[in-house]
């Protein structure tokens, strides 16, 4: 597996079935180890030339260009704001003590953002000075939080008052200052503020939503690849014209300020940077480690710079992706550097031996579902993907010791072969269970089965009053199991007004050609409800006998023709119909009766038993 690959697969542990973009780089010695764009946008496959926005981490570039002209004698960190802005005034004097310090240390006092024209879908040149009027308006009916210096709380208007000092002292707009005295002298093509456009590094768009161009472009309105990122945190680490040591150094010292003494946060702010000396809990990256977050309406974003291994980490993803960026950069980095030098920067245990991982990895079938396990670094994790939909996680960031595997409370967990099978234990409150076991080959499947690999089956037989069909057994489909011969799992449905974790999806080996039995078999609770399908032909119509009902292959189903209740006597099985277009009115229910409407994936969508509203939908159509 290539490095690419591992780290991918990390990321894809925490990333929904449905999402936008994730983007990511990892630069070290001032070389790409590894940058990768997982996701689409506008309904293509997104790029590693794609642009995701960064947020504040624009601060930075922000603070670089304001340090650029404190080297020239242009600026003074310490003298106050309104010497460069004389437009610049409110009605709480104090403003006039409001240096540049204080505005990129967050303790200008400040009210905080100036909302009004925060993002567009549109905006041109020619508004930056309509901006920058309704900026000092909104400063001019806006009240400061204290005497500037008193304590530091993040805030986006000193760094959009930065912003308009260099372009007031530099005679250019703001976004083409930056492009020729920061950006292109670096290489980093792609990282412009909003206002450029280049159509060779298009800007990722979050599904469904309109494009995201930020006016903040000091504080908040850069967009950037990760590879072009990772050049920009670079210059932290190496020498450049561009910046220098001293400015550098300036900029990663503590700097931020607070009145509380038992208040350590707010000092580890540098200038422009959220920390200056970045712990993470779990993963070991030396001392002076250089932070910055940033996060947009569709972008959430983070920049690292690790002195000790020379090294700039980027990534970017939409909100979508759920992913927790802060947790998974360190991960990457660490499973790069084990990778690439063999040093192990895991904290809490021991690095899984690659002769564990091959032997205990793979899928482990429980008596709801098929658990996947996921080996990263020292950790454990299983989660379950659903064939319907959803991800949920069993065991997460369980810690290797060497010998076996302990969570956040204690517990333990370890592997244990058994025959030909291995089982995963746990231990918990006192008590050793046999888990779940390894799924493993069996007599691949005949043709018979595989005619059935991809096949609905509904249930048919639902009473009155019973609820379980209403909620983890809507029907079922045939469905392989990839990676494994002569194995299929009965993936179930879940109703969308009642969602129930206890669904299941049970993983089966056939017998015959008729009848088949679940193969998770594990003593204590493990198997304690057996599914056990028996398939036979009715009047030339496939059945299914299962999990007490009597379910109908639903390709047989007749196509609805507007039947009603009145239409369809009550019988032995219940009158279902296939809805080949979207019914747009519900029948009339009588008394006693019950009606059903499933989807095309066979979730629930209405019972009459439950009430609620009803979309139209094709699906399936059940009279009880």
């Amino acid at each position: 597996m290539s490095l690419k690959e591992k780290l991918n697969e990390i990321i894809q542990l925490g990333l929904p079935k449905e999402y936008t973009a994730i983007s990511y780089a990892i630069m070290v010695d001032g070389e790409i180890w590894c940058a990768d764009t997982l996701g689409t946008s506008e309904g293509k496959p997104a790029t590693n030339d794609h642009t995701f926005n960064v947020g504040s981490i624009s601060k930075i570039l922000c603070t670089t260009a304001v340090m650029q002209q404190v080297e020239q004698g242009k600026m003074d960190l310490d003298e106050p704001i309104c010497t460069y802005l004389p437009d610049f005034w409110m009605p709480d004097a104090r403003y006039k003590k409001i240096t540049l310090r204080h505005c990129l240390n967050h303790s200008c006092a400040l009210p905080g953002t100036q909302w009004k024209h925060f993002y567009t879908p549109e905006m041109t040149e020619e508004d930056i000075d309509t901006y920058y009027r309704e900026v000092y308006y909104y400063l001019a009916h806006s009240w400061m939080k204290a005497e500037p210096g008193t304590y530091s709380v993040y805030c986006n208007d000193g760094f959009t008052l930065a912003e308009m000092a260099v372009a007031a002292v530099t005679g250019q707009p703001f976004h083409k200052y930056c492009e020729e005295h920061i950006t292109r002298p670096l290489g980093a093509h792609s990282t412009r503020t909003a206002i450029l456009r280049n159509p060779e590094n298009p800007l990722t768009v979050q599904n469904k939503k309109r494009s995201e161009l930020i006016w903040i472009q000091g504080c908040g309105g850069f967009t950037t690849t990760m590879t072009d990122l990772c050049k920009f945190g670079n210059l932290f680490l190496t020498e450049s014209p561009v910046l220098t040591k001293a400015s550098k150094d300036e900029m990663a010292k503590h700097q931020g300020v607070t009145f509380l003494p038992e208040d350590t946060a707010s000092t580890c702010y540098g200038l422009g940077w959220d920390q200056v000396a970045f712990k993470d809990p779990d993963i070991e990256m030396g001392e002076g480690v250089l932070m910055k977050g940033g996060g947009t309406f569709q972008f959430i974003s983070r920049l690292l710079v690790i002195p000790e291994y020379n090294a700039v980490l980027a990534m970017s993803k939409t909100l979508d992706c759920k992913i927790d960026v802060a947790l998974t950069l360190p991960r990457l980095f660490a499973a790069a550097m084990l990778e690439k030098k063999g040093i192990n920067l895991y904290k809490a245990g021991k690095v899984i031996p690659q002769e564990f991982r091959d032997k205990f990895g793979g899928d482990y079938l429980t008596p709801g579902g098929i658990y996947h396990t996921h080996f990263d670094g020292d950790t454990l994790t299983t989660t379950w993907d659903s064939l319907v939909g959803g991800r949920e996680f069993g065991y997460k960031d369980l810690r290797f010791n060497g010998e076996y595997f302990v969570s956040a409370d204690g517990e333990r967990y370890f592997f244990k072969e058994h025959g030909e099978d291995i089982y995963l234990f746990e231990t918990f409150r006192g008590r050793t269970i046999p888990a779940s076991v390894k799924a493993r080959d069996r007599a691949p499947l005949n043709d018979v089965w595989k005619a059935r690999l991809g096949k609905q089956y509904l249930p048919v037989d639902v009473s009155y009053q019973d609820s379980v069909s209403t909620d983890m057994m809507c029907g079922f489909t045939v469905a392989p199991f990839k990676g494994y011969e002569g194995l299929f799992i009965a993936a179930f449905s879940a109703s969308e007004q009642l969602y129930n974790s206890d669904r299941f999806e049970a993983c089966c080996a056939p017998l015959n050609d008729h009848h088949a039995e679940t193969v998770m078999r594990t003593p204590s609770n493990g198997s304690r409800d057996a599914f056990h399908p028996w398939f036979e032909l009715r009047d030339g119509v496939e059945y299914c006998i299962a999990g007490s009902y009597v379910f109908r292959d639903a390709e047989s189903l007749p196509e609805y023709k507007g039947e009603s209740f009145a239409d369809l006597p009550v019988g032995e099985l219940n009158h279902v119909f296939r809805l080949t277009e979207e019914l747009q009115a519900l029948p009339e229910v009588p008394a006693g009766r019950r009606l059903m409407i499933r989807n095309e994936k066979m979730a629930l969508v209405y019972d009459s038993q439950l009430g609620g509203d009803y979309k139209p939908v094709k699906g399936y159509i059940s009279f009880v």
